[in-house]
Formats: C-alpha cells, structure tokens, sequence
C-alpha cells in the first residue's frame, strides 16, 4: 500500500509540475482574462443568489399574508 501512495504521490507531484509550467508559459493577457472572467462569474453567481433569495422571500411573505 504504502509503494502505491509513492508512486501516486510522485505522480501528483509531476502533474502539478507541469500545470504549473504550462500555466507560466500563457502570456500576461490571457492570464488577466481568465482572473476577470472569474471576477464576472462570481458577480454573475451572487447576482442568480439574491434573485433567488428575494423570490423566496417574496414568495414565503406572500404565503404568510395569503397572497397565494
């Protein structure tokens, strides 16, 4: 058991290695890219959980008022 976590063990490790390399290679551009496409994607996903929150709130006063 413990030849098969060394050997998983060194291939995470070179894995890791090369994600690393190919991340280095990408010019500045594309890095600044992605780190702003995931600034919108989070702003995008809390935007969708308060609409969501809001009609559950919405709909929960509505129920307790007899609205629906």
């Amino acid at each position: 058991m413990e030849k098969i976590l060394q050997r998983f063990g060194a291939g995470v490790g070179l894995a890791v290695g090369a994600v690393s390399a190919a991340h280095a290679a990408l010019p500045t551009e594309v890095t600044q890219a992605i780190s702003d496409a995931g600034s919108d994607l989070t702003a995008a996903a809390g935007a969708v959980i308060a609409s969501l929150a809001a009609f559950w709130g919405l709909r929960k006063l509505g129920s307790k008022m007899g609205w629906w």
